[in-house]
């Protein structure tokens, strides 16, 4: 878990701080009770007042019921607590007068709503208690309609929640401590608040005359009544939103993966980039990783991750057409080498063949630009929710962006580039590939002005290694993997116009060269997190939007070189992130994360050789909830 400090408008800086999940204690007091009486032709009354009445009176066949109602609201506790204990008490106002003797007291769990204060009060007209809160009036209803005292309208008679033993006199505490099943009640009713119609508090009901009153929640407002209310507490601990997830390794015969994703076609597949040049494909239906490649495209990539001379090259993004389904067009991001000590970066087409798992060979590169080094392609490539192709750049490597292409909008290098590939190459457009096939969508940086390059959307980045789109929003979500201080992590929401994020002039919120030229303004990171404890380099992940994890809504992403991973959760107050710690001690690197068609997340390990799906250890991964189409 972490802290965290704000430095600067929006940016938050983690302190890796671990700090233990610490227990909370409230102690509530009913919002409604109630007692409910037998008469002597056998009729069912109730009222409140003062006192809350419980046991019986009369003797020798005479005797008479009482019982007592009590509520209690659980809103101030989460509905994911853990439970830890629970207590309820009530003070004795008055004991029978004679034959006292220690006896029992239980309470079960009522299943019908119940009134405050009803039509026939023992307290005279309109009784003394609250007004009934929505939804309690049927309890009335059902008990007139039925005289019996054992089903009358609720589970009276099913199994006790707790038990305690009365004392002899005025005044005494009676505690109900916790049990299982009284904090399985709470818990119940803490998740699902609609069930809540509280307890029923029974005396002992065998022997006569030994009917107890027990204070009611009215009784502090009452003259004369000097006693604390009927009170519960709850001991409970919020646990951290990563306590229950669980890696799961999906196939660990891979080489170098370093992308993930979906086809979006309701075929249930897993599409694993391998950096050498292929693209395998695992059947999440049947669990297997098919034996033949998707896509072998090995002879046109330029890697040499295999041999150990390099991990920034090779085939490195894949997206999926919009109409895949119809028109079975998908596209990859890979570096090439013409010639000695030459580097591009090309996008290129391609399409499936009649067989669902195979693609055909020929491809048609559609973009090509020239790298300056070996490291820093980006390489990512998304689909929006605008149909457009979205292409992630680095500033053509080095270090120190040495090259000076971040801020220069002359060329392709350095950030996010936004291309219409179902478009044709228009008259006088700045285009500033090698190779140019495509239009250039409204809205971009710099279309038709001369003032850079009309492929721009963002610019200003180091290495954009992984970004993504929320399935839900449409927002864009940046990881910026940083020189030597700080990784950031950017977010931008749907439809946001062109950004500049500032370097070299700044690394994640920092100054890093002063004597740079950046456009201002320049625009924040919502979060970042230093080089400590190993920490390196940024790998971007996914806004969660899936059906399996306690964490809709959240932000996963990782650092390659510690392998950790962390959740952020944005709020008014910025993005508060959680370190999944367990994470850590299973992977052997973060290389990237992937979403498949149901939004559930997956993470490739490159070092690892392979992918896992991330779960939760508290549900089963099943298809029994609504399906979403995880595409942008």
């Amino acid at each position: 878990m972490f802290q965290f400090q704000y430095r600067n408008l929006s940016v938050l800086t983690l302190i890796l701080l671990t700090l233990p999940l610490q227990a909370e204690l409230v102690v509530l007091t009913p919002v409604a009770d109630n007692t409910l009486y037998e008469d002597a032709t056998g009729v069912i009354s109730n009222g409140a007042g003062s006192g809350l009445y419980l046991g019986k009176v009369g003797t020798d066949g005479d005797e008479l019921l009482r019982r007592a109602l009590i509520r209690f609201d659980l809103s101030e506790i989460p509905a994911n607590a853990v439970i830890n204990s629970v207590m309820v008490s009530v003070v004795i106002t008055q004991a029978p007068k004679s034959g006292a003797v220690p006896d029992s007291a239980s309470l079960q769990r009522v299943e019908q709503a119940w009134g405050e204060a009803g039509s026939k009060p023992l307290f005279g007209a309109g009784g003394q208690g609250a007004p009934a809160q929505v939804g309690d009036a049927t309890w009335l209803h059902t008990f007139y309609s039925n005289l019996e005292w054992n089903n009358p309208g609720g589970d009276f008679d099913g199994l006790v929640s707790a038990t305690a033993l009365f004392g002899t006199g005025n005044s005494e505490q009676l505690d109900f401590e916790s049990t299982t099943a009284l904090i399985n009640d709470v818990k119940r009713w803490v998740t699902d608040p609609s069930s809540n119609y509280g307890w029923i508090l029974r005396g002992d009901e065998v022997r006569s005359q030994n009917a107890r009153r027990v204070a009611s929640r009215e009784c502090p407002s009452t003259p004369g009544c000097l006693s604390d209310p009927p009170k519960l507490t709850v001991d409970f601990s919020v646990p951290s939103i990563v306590d229950n997830l669980t890696l799961t390794e999906l196939t660990s015969e891979l080489s170098n993966p370093v992308s993930l994703s979906n086809a979006g076609d309701g075929s249930n597949r897993l599409f694993i980039v391998e950096q050498h040049g292929l693209i395998r494909i695992y059947d999440l239906q049947t669990e297997t990783l098919l034996t033949e490649p998707f896509l072998d495209i090995s002879e046109e990539v330029f890697s040499l991750a295999d041999s150990g001379g390099g991990n920034e090259q090779g085939l490195l993004g894949l997206a999926f057409h919009p109409s895949y389904a119809t028109n079975g067009l998908f596209y990859v991001n890979y570096t090439s080498s013409p010639s000695l000590n030459v580097w591009h970066t090309v996008v290129a087409e391609y399409s499936v063949s009649v067989d669902p798992n195979i693609a055909l060979e020929a491809g048609r590169i559609i973009m090509e630009f020239e790298q300056d080094a070996r490291n820093h392609n980006g390489g990512d490539l998304h689909f929006g929710k605008d149909g457009y192709l979205y292409i992630s750049s680095g500033d053509g490597g080095g270090s120190n962006d040495q090259y000076g292409n971040a801020q220069n909008t002359g060329n392709l290098k350095g950030g996010i580039l936004r291309i219409d590939v179902d478009g044709s190459v228009e008259p006088n457009a700045e285009l500033c590939g090698i190779v140019s096939e495509y239009a250039i969508p409204s809205g971009n940086a710099f279309p038709g002005n001369n003032d850079g390059c009309d492929e721009i959307l963002h610019y200003g980045l180091r290495n954009p290694w992984r970004f993504s789109f929320d399935a839900v929003s449409g927002g864009m979500t940046i990881a910026d993997v940083g020189q030597n201080a700080w990784e950031e992590i950017n977010f931008l929401s749907a439809g946001t116009v062109t950004q500049n994020f500032g370097w070299p002039c700044r690394e994640g919120a920092h100054e890093f060269n002063p004597d740079a030229e950046c456009s201002p303004p320049l625009t924040d990171p919502v979060l970042e997190y230093p080089h400590q404890q190993g920490n390196c380099s940024v790998t971007g992940g996914y806004v969660y939007r899936g059906g399996q994890l306690p964490l809709v809504g959240s932000y996963l992403y990782g650092d390659w070189c510690t392998h950790r991973i962390w959740v952020a959760v944005p709020t008014q107050e910025g993005w508060q992130t959680t370190e999944w710690e367990a994470a850590a001690g299973i992977l052997s690197s973060v290389s990237s994360f992937g979403q498949d068609e149901n939004c559930e997340i997956y993470v490739a390990d490159r070092e690892g050789k392979a992918v896992y799906r991330i779960g939760d250890a508290e549900r089963l991964f099943s298809d029994g909830y609504e399906k979403r189409l995880c595409r942008p």
